[in-house]
């Protein structure tokens, strides 16, 4: 784009003492150059143009993957404190609530599910299932699908009902509370679910009755099925008891059917004569995730009459709005049905709902015990209609016409959550109570605006539909689950659909939980790694605790001979499962003393990229201060070196795990630069020195007849698997690269080589835990960039869900890591020098807006052509520019933005130049 401005040529100055390699040039200015970076309205107009077509589609009102013990995989909405999931069936629509905040305490920390809310049609909706709500037992039960399970109605595409242990036979047994009279039951196997699960559908099984509890008789009797869903008519029953015997639980066509048969029931529904499910009509179905917008968009067929829906999260407050429209030809009487509860609930919650006026609400809270209680509330009202309301146990309902053309809007309050919270649906009720037509305007208004804004933030343009819709998806789950003063997110962020998430849905330190936010800094959005630190600082008093006290856990027999105490006098040990409010969820070392290694490393790079001094002095130092002091007292000396012992990977043990040596050196080297800026500590510099100095170094191994580097030192490993290199496993050994950042671009070419022959040797690009640093790792040594780029692509071409995470059974958020090695492609600063387009084919077209680089720096620049057209920095905090020439031995100029040419020095190809805070320069060639 054309902006008045200035041609520049560069003459040699001609006064003052040069350095050997040093040239200087005085600015002389010419009236024809071009600017470089876009206007704002321009960079608006880019982002729309890259981001609005990046949408999550769905076609089938299946909803897979919404109910997940990790991640779910339909449509997501978020604003950093209520997480919103879309479900449902066909017919009718369900909004999952979360909020990041709800967590069970007892009895052990874990992220729960909130409830939700259901729109669907008043007529021919599924009615009258008797088993509903049924007191459920079972012979034997997997302890995350317990017997209620099967009788919650809460059934949905991908969602496990009840499972039993392995073996055979097993028993589901129902009471109904009371005699009820049936003649048709209906059985959802698991493939009625998980359509690839065909294999554990159940295929033998009689059903009995009993009117007390102990006699029963025999009604119905199944052999050899095969179908996922089984629907049975049967001579009328009047009883209270029933129970289903299964003596083949699966197929047997597998061999996991056959080694570990489990009863597998989805749900078990019973019904009256003239009673039972209905299909509801189905009709044209679309829904995209809006992630330029922050929206859901459903177009969808609710009781015969097309409707369209938009559902967004309020920016700032905790709202949940829906908008529906009718666009069909008659009225159509809907019910909104707002409920507290999950789809696999744990027992010992609390579940309640309740009407006041035209406003429902439900409440949950959670078991009591030792540690916190915490209660979260939602409360729901129509506006722009009237409604009539009820509620039943958990559920409150709100019944209204929707006349044709009519546009009515649900909204949901959201409050509670924390520790022990009080009048959590008085809250709920206030807040949604306090919203109008005119005010739900303002809020959407703020909402489109807060994503404009962080989209704004930073982008790229590199030319590749597949890298944008990763990069971009990235960002949008990010911006979702993580906001500055609300509760950070763990591994699977905010999406809380399950009382039984994976791992507890909890804060994982041996890199998980780091992963989060691994691209939030060159992606210039450093304000989303403000909840980290709430959350790791709660913790530090009890990992203090643990230093002392507990070390031994870590490996007894080393641990009583180095420190017969069972503890070191100073610093931080981690278990590898935190949770909020300096709680444990996974109370286990597995050899391991890295933890506090791993959380160490967000603390540097938080403050190399923003230089906020306060942050450094109050929150980083201390932290990095106690860290450093637990391995001055861990590490053992042998008159020559510093060794280090500990797990690389889970389980093992070994003499300088490499990348427990690696984070080290990246936490002291900081660590010693901090003391030296705050002018604090002088007498502490002299120990970490000299622990840099005699550190071990990394260890290496040679694999097929290259040097590679090992995960630790020969001879020393102990463990299930004793190699020194994991071919095809987690790049553990190049998380000293990154996150550990002391191997780079400015490292030597024959190191970064041994770098590249251990990334082809693990060939590890495919590996779940490896997806957020493997490629990072790679991009830091300078990998060839076409390779790694198409590495990267045939991942996210492999395993990029409709709702633009990256799936695997296991992980979550950490997935978005990678936004760092894209960024890390165009942009990298290593040994305080910037670089552009380090790791891009010269060829392909690029360019990159408000990057932001270690020291402060925002870059924007653009590769067209196989030339770099531009650099531009803005400089937040006023540090020295160091910038490696991307024009080669051409000359350049260097003009700040409305002050005019700045001096500048070229020095071996890097070009240096002093800036001032909130400064922009504007870099050109002559």
């Amino acid at each position: 784009m054309d902006m008045p401005s200035t041609r520049r040529r560069l003459t040699a100055g001609a006064t003052g003492l040069l350095a050997a390699g040093v040239t200087a040039f005085v600015v002389v200015t010419a009236p024809d150059a071009r600017a470089a970076t876009p206007t704002p309205a321009q960079q608006w107009t880019d982002v729309q143009n890259l981001v609005g077509p990046i949408r999550g589609v769905w076609t089938t009102q299946d909803y897979a993957g919404a109910i997940s013990r990790t991640m779910p995989n339909t449509a997501l909405l978020g604003n950093g404190d209520i997480g919103v999931t879309s479900g449902g069936g066909t017919g009718y629509k369900t909004f999952y609530v979360s909020k990041g905040n709800f967590w069970a305490g007892n009895p052990g920390p874990s992220f729960v599910a909130l409830g939700g809310i259901t729109i669907a049609p008043v007529a021919g909706t599924p009615s009258g299932n008797l088993a509903l709500g049924a007191t459920a037992t079972a012979s034997s039960s997997h302890p995350n699908f317990p017997p209620p399970r099967a009788v919650n109605g809460q059934w949905t595409s991908g969602y496990e009902g009840w499972v039993s242990e392995v073996g055979k036979p097993q028993t589901l047994t129902l009471d109904l509370g009371s005699a009820k009279t049936f003649n048709r039951y209906l059985i959802r196997h698991d493939g009625a679910a998980r359509p690839a699960e065909t294999a554990n559908n159940t295929k033998n099984w009689t059903l009995q009755v009993s009117g007390n509890g102990s006699s029963w008789s025999t009604v119905d009797t199944v052999t050899n099925n095969t179908a996922s869903t089984t629907d049975r008519t049967i001579a009328t029953q009047n009883v209270r008891y029933l129970r289903l015997s299964i003596t083949e639980p699966t197929q047997g066509t597998t061999p996991d059917s056959q080694a570990n048969p489990r009863g597998r029931i989805g749900q078990l529904e019973l019904y009256g004569p003239g009673s039972g499910p209905t299909t509801p009509p189905s009709g044209p179905f679309r829904e995209e995730q809006n992630i330029l917008q922050g929206d859901v968009d459903t177009t969808m067929t609710l009781g015969g009459q097309p409707v369209s829906m938009k559902t967004w999260a309020a920016a700032n407050d905790n709202l949940v709005v829906t908008q529906l429209r009718s666009t069909g030809s008659a009225t159509v009487q809907l019910k909104a049905e707002t409920f507290a509860g999950s789809a696999d609930a744990r027992s010992g919650f609390t579940n309640t709902a309740g009407v006041s006026g035209q406003t429902t609400w439900a409440t949950r809270r959670t078991p009591s015990g030792t540690n916190w209680v915490s209660e979260a509330s939602l409360a729901t009202r129509i506006i722009g209609g009237t409604g009539t309301a009820s509620a039943s146990g958990a559920t409150a309902r709100l019944t209204f016409d929707l006349a044709p053309g009519q546009t009515v809007r649900l909204v949901t309050a959201v409050a509670g959550g924390g520790q022990n919270p009080t009048g959590t649906a008085a809250s709920a009720q206030s807040l949604v109570n306090g919203q109008s037509g005119g005010s739900l305007d303002t809020q959407y208004t703020s909402h489109l605006e807060w994503w404009k804004q962080y989209w704004l933030k930073s982008y790229l343009n590199v030319g590749d539909d597949v890298l944008h819709r990763y990069y971009y998806g990235a960002l949008y789950l990010l911006g979702s689950s993580i906001r500055a003063g609300r509760m950070s997110p763990g591994l699977y962020g905010i999406w809380a659909t399950s009382d039984s998430p994976q791992f507890s849905g909890d804060m994982h330190l041996n890199y998980n939980y780091m992963a989060n936010f691994y691209g939030v800094y060159s992606a210039n959005r450093t304000d989303l790694a403000l909840p980290y630190f709430d959350l790791i600082g709660a913790y530090v008093p009890e990992a203090r605790r643990r230093a002392r006290q507990d070390l031994n856990r870590v490996k007894p027999d080393y641990v009583s001979r180095r420190f017969p105490s069972g503890g070191v006098p100073a610093g931080l040990l981690f278990p590898v499962g935190i949770a909020p409010y300096g709680s444990t969820a996974d109370n286990n070392y597995h050899q391991q003393v890295g933890n506090a290694l791993f959380a160490a490393t967000q603390y540097v790079a938080y403050y190399d990229y923003t230089r906020d001094r306060a942050f450094l002095q109050n929150t980083a130092y201390p932290f990095l201060k106690e860290v450093a002091a637990f391995f001055q007292s861990w590490l053992e000396f042998d008159g020559q070196r510093y060794h280090l012992w500990s797990g690389p990977h889970e389980g093992l043990w070994g003499r300088n795990s490499s990348p427990d040596l690696g984070l080290l050196r990246y936490v002291l080297s900081a660590v010693l630069n901090a003391s030296t800026e705050l002018n604090v500590d002088a007498g502490l510099r002299t120990t970490w020195q000299d622990i840099l100095a005699r550190l071990a170094p990394t260890p290496t191994t040679t694999y097929n007849g290259q040097t590679v580097f090992a995960l630790a030192d020969a001879g020393t490993i102990q463990g299930s698997d004793t190699r020194l290199i994991h071919p095809g496993d987690n790049t553990v050994n190049l998380e000293f690269i990154h996150p550990g950042e002391v191997l780079g671009l400015a490292s030597p070419a024959a190191d970064r080589q041994v770098a590249v022959n251990t990334l082809n040797a693990m060939n590890s690009w495919g590996q779940d835990n490896s997806f957020p640093k493997v490629f990072t790792q790679a991009a830091r040594v300078g990998y060839p960039a076409a390779s790694l780029i198409d590495q990267l692509k045939g991942q996210i071409n492999q395993k990029l869900g409709p709702n633009l995470r990256i799936v695997d059974p296991s992980h979550g958020l950490e997935k978005t890591g990678a936004i760092e090695a894209v960024d890390n492609l165009l942009l990298q600063s290593d040994n305080g020098v910037i670089r552009v387009f380090p790791v891009w084919p010269a060829s392909r077209n690029a360019r990159f807006v408000n990057l932001r680089e270690k020291d402060a720096f925002l870059v924007s620049s653009e590769l067209a052509g196989g030339q770099v057209s531009y650099v531009d920095i803005v400089s937040q905090a006023g540090r020295p520019a160091a910038l490696l020439n991307p024009w080669g031995s051409r000359g350049v100029t260097v003009t700040r933005v409305g002050a005019g040419p700045v001096a500048h020095t070229v020095t071996n190809g890097t070009i240096t130049f002093p800036t001032q805070a909130g400064a922009t320069y504007q870099i050109a060639p002559v």
